[in-house]
């Protein structure tokens, strides 16, 4: 019996949209408390709907381990794929940086950092430590040593990040 409610459980937490769930909702998945969860609405309300499950790494205080964790018990809804599937550009889009672009990491400072996209207050207090612990960046692309910074949060950057 105690196996039957498991699987009736886990069946249930599988259907949580993350387009559609509340902070509630959010807080029932595993490794997601009340500061996950409000990450997670607070992106969503600036970046709009999930396309990808993906998009979850540009979450402050989002990494690889806790989207691993939670992804077969999340989706993004029919209503996003399918608006994603048909949504054919008739030219190639090219991300547009933020307004305060570029911003050089090797200097900003956390609140300045808060410019870049996905960036939130604790990846930007992370990129700060990390570079007083390990020297300057070389690159953007080692942003990606930075706790909680993976491939989604650098692609998301790219275009906003310089070395200078």
């Amino acid at each position: 019996m105690t196996h039957l409610l498991l699987l009736v459980a886990a069946l249930a937490l599988a259907a949580i949209d993350l387009n559609a769930a509340t902070q509630t909702d959010l807080e029932t998945l595993p490794g997601i408390g009340p500061s996950k969860a409000a990450a997670i609405l607070q992106y969503r309300t600036e970046h709009g709907a999930f396309k990808t499950l993906d998009e979850l790494d540009a979450v402050p205080g989002f990494g690889p381990a806790t989207l691993e964790q939670i992804r077969p018990l999340v989706s993004i809804g029919a209503a996003a794929a399918d608006a994603t599937a048909s949504a054919a550009p008739a030219t190639p889009s090219v991300a547009t940086p933020a307004a305060g672009c570029p911003v050089n990491v090797n200097k900003a400072d956390a609140s300045a950092l808060l410019i870049l996209p996905g960036i939130g207050e604790s990846k930007a207090a992370a990129i700060v430590q990390y570079r007083s612990d390990h020297g300057v960046y070389a690159t953007c692309d080692e942003l990606d040593a930075v706790s909680g910074i993976g491939p989604a949060t650098l692609a998301a950057i790219r275009d906003c990040c310089v070395v200078k």
